[in-house]
């Protein structure tokens, strides 16, 4: 649950609840965790996603404050889809009260493909049902309080930021500058992290380097490999280089460029934060620019 938010009652720890990752099963397919994005999704798609939720009902009344056997928990899911931090479009909402013999419940829900736009939206929460008697001054007393609750946000495959690549003749860009002869530019200024990544990236290939030019369009792996490790490096240096870069981590747009630079520091350091990531910058770059050429030799342009 999100610490982040001070509730004016008490709330139940991560301990009590038992809640299994999510499982996604595409046009009636093996069943497999969800991750960060959905694969192989299309408008087409029926998409079936399930998870076991369980709450200790010992541990959950000691959180509480309240006497066991005094109190009943309702379960909430919500699913929506759509560009920015909250969904523009709600798909399913779905409410269950647990059963107290079981503190259980197995969510299996369906979502039709062509709704979807941008990103999955899953919501899981748990609220007070039923007031509880013998409570603690801070135990929970509403209808509907929040307990406990979790998020994920899936990015859809196929809708990852992309930028444009063009050809351009550098010796009329940059004239005598030893800057025409280098084999690509990449076009970008760390002015505005929420700005749309496709408009704020541009990547130029110089046109009287036929040679290179010829390995991309062959799609040649360890050319690609380097020009995007160059592309994310520029960007993640000066995205952790910023002071507020966990500030604009939280408050980032999906599709924004600060958060394609998240998503690769993710990526590239899984578990790791800013402040170790800027360690490596700043202590170990020939390591912070390796782990980037790494991730790059599994992305795509």
């Amino acid at each position: 649950m999100n610490r982040r938010i001070a509730f004016p009652f008490l709330t139940l720890t991560d301990i009590a609840v038992d809640a299994s990752p999510w499982l996604f099963s595409l046009n009636d397919g093996d069943w497999q965790q969800l991750g960060d994005f959905l694969p192989d999704w299309d408008t087409k798609s029926l998409i079936r996603i399930r998870r076991t939720l369980s709450v200790d009902p010992l541990i959950a009344a000691d959180n509480l404050g309240v006497q066991l056997g005094t109190f009943r928990l309702s379960l909430g899911v919500r699913i929506g889809t759509g560009p920015g931090r909250l969904p523009k479009l709600i798909l399913l909402r779905e409410w269950r009260e647990l059963e107290t013999d079981t503190w259980r419940e197995d969510l299996d829900l369906e979502i039709t493909g062509k709704w979807l736009s941008h990103v999955l939206d899953i919501q899981t929460q748990l609220m007070l049902a039923a007031q509880a008697e013998d409570c603690d001054p801070l135990s929970p007393t509403r209808i509907a309080d929040r307990l406990w609750s979790d998020t994920r946000r899936i990015r859809l495959e196929g809708e990852e930021p992309r930028f444009p690549i063009e050809f351009a003749d550098f010796k009329t860009l940059f004239g005598d500058s030893i800057l025409a002869s280098t084999p690509w530019y990449l076009h970008w200024t760390p002015l505005d992290w929420n700005r749309d990544f496709h408009g704020a990236v541009r990547l130029y290939l110089n046109k009287h380097q036929p040679d290179f030019i010829e390995k991309m369009l062959e799609h040649d792996r360890p050319t690609l490999q380097v020009l995007l490790s160059d592309v994310m490096g520029q960007i993640c240096e000066r995205f952790v280089s910023d002071s507020s870069a966990d500030e604009i981590i939280m408050g980032a747009e999906p599709g924004s460029l600060g958060a394609q630079a998240a998503i690769w520091l993710k990526n590239a350091w899984p578990g790791k934060n800013i402040d170790f990531i800027r360690s490596e910058l700043e202590n170990r770059p020939g390591k912070f620019w390796a782990s980037l050429l790494t991730l790059a030799e599994t992305g795509e342009m």
